[in-house]
């Protein structure tokens, strides 16, 4: 997975309305958008799209987008 896929989907996401694009170093859950609902949307998708699994207390642990990537990027080496 690649930033640029992982950016895509938070922008698809949180930035529906193209007002507050999301960047790596976004604390996306500061996001007037996330909610626990979204959390599993992110994980769903990551899922279906990319055959990539997380938990949420793994997704917790994380503050930023690129957090986020550091950690998918162990679990698919």
């Amino acid at each position: 997975m690649t930033i640029e896929d992982l950016l895509a989907l938070f922008n698809s996401v949180l930035n529906e309305d193209g007002n507050h694009p999301v960047s790596v170093d976004t604390d996306f859950k500061e996001s007037d958008n996330w909610s626990s609902l979204t959390a599993f949307t992110i994980m769903t998708e990551l899922e279906e799209k990319f055959s990539i699994q997380l938990r949420g207390i793994e997704i917790r642990r994380c503050t930023t987008v690129g957090d986020l990537l550091e950690l998918i990027n162990s679990k698919t080496v």
